[in-house]
């Protein structure tokens, strides 16, 4: 019986020992460790916010998928000093999720592009000396990290004659059309 108690504690101590280490690894998007260890950071910045928001319109014509539409809305909300500090890492979280987006692959540049059929049809997409109406994930990755910049930026910019540390909230929206992608 003692035996079965000093197991219990031992296993006890050794979970609660593992938890505290986890923990202790584990940084905030804020980049300071959490409250139980004690941190000094002169440029402490406020928690940041980051709401994702897909859709997607497919239709089925015949004996093939289309993908009619899509759209990834995203909200970034936090200080304006914080977003400014940590633009690269929202910038990154946001390229990171879109990559994962299933319909990557049927961005076109611009809306006259994308009145062409966007199908899943083997016969339309490998048929030789046709151009590829859709962009590259890079030229994608490219135009949301100049999108997220440019409105941290104008935001920093906007307030820089108030406080750094108003809260905002930046909307993104992406989808079929590159061109049409925006943050504001």
């Amino acid at each position: 019986m003692i035996l079965r108690h000093l197991a219990i504690i031992a296993l006890t101590t050794s979970a609660l020992l593992l938890g505290l280490l986890w923990t202790d690894s584990i940084y905030a998007l804020d980049n300071t460790k959490p409250a139980s260890t004690p941190t000094t950071t002169p440029n402490k910045s406020s928690p940041i916010t980051i709401t994702s928001n897909s859709n997607s319109v497919y239709s089925i014509p015949s004996t093939s998928v289309q993908v009619n539409k899509f759209s990834a809305n995203y909200a970034i909300s936090g200080k304006i000093s914080s977003l400014n500090n940590l633009k690269n890492l929202i910038t990154s979280t946001i390229v990171n999720d879109f990559d994962k987006n299933p319909n990557i692959g049927y961005v076109v540049e611009s809306s006259s592009s994308s009145s062409q059929t966007l199908s899943t049809t083997s016969s339309s997409r490998h048929q030789p000396g046709l151009p590829s109406p859709f962009v590259s994930k890079d030229l994608i990755n490219q135009k949301i990290t100049n999108e997220i910049q440019q409105a941290i930026t104008s935001a920093a910019t906007a307030s820089s004659t108030s406080s750094t540390e108003k809260y905002v909230e930046i909307k993104c929206a992406f989808g079929i059309i590159l061109a049409n992608y925006n943050c504001s």
